[in-house]
């Protein structure tokens, strides 16, 4: 396999991993929340090439009178619908469960987007080949020394764009 195919491959698993947790964390921080579409590269939570897609994204889902500004009236109006359409209970408050439903809902895109990643052969189900085929040449491609293992070591040196042991 090609140098620049195994990068991408493993680039592309990395951000599979973390963009999770990126998404999750902003989602929950309180930002503006409904974002589903959202990736690793830069360290950041960019979308389609920087900030740009997401501001467009940010734009489109808060702008109710859909004239290109966006109020904080406008913002304030939307979280408060998310709040009344997830407050099952009607007590004002998002209890735990309440919260779950609204971070899934907003994620769901995201997930089907991670499905359809995974399956390969587009025919609605993942098998253990298709679920493991981006990190088959993990360990061989990010091992900087040559050992076999990933260490700390190996991580930092890959994440500031070190080459590994096929490189060496």
């Amino acid at each position: 396999m090609k140098r620049s195919t195994v990068i991408a491959l493993a680039a592309t698993a990395l951000a599979g991993i973390g963009v999770t947790g990126i998404a999750a964390s902003v989602f929950a921080a309180g930002d503006w929340g409904g974002h589903r579409r959202w990736s690793a590269h830069g360290g950041g939570h960019h979308e389609m090439g920087g900030h740009r897609g997401h501001d467009t994204d940010m734009m489109a889902f808060f702008d109710a009178d859909k004239d290109g500004r966006l109020t904080q009236d406008e913002i304030d109006t939307v979280r408060a619908g998310q709040l009344e359409k997830f407050d099952a209970d009607g007590d004002g408050t998002l209890s735990l469960a309440e919260y779950e439903a609204l971070w899934l809902d907003a994620m769901r895109e995201r997930m089907v987007d991670r499905f359809q990643d995974h399956d390969a052969d587009g025919d609605g189900r993942v098998t253990g080949a298709e679920f493991g085929r981006r990190f088959a040449e993990m360990v061989r491609y990010m091992d900087s020394n040559g050992d076999g293992v990933l260490d700390a070591e190996d991580m930092r040196r890959h994440h500031r764009g070190g080459q590994g042991a096929d490189d060496n």
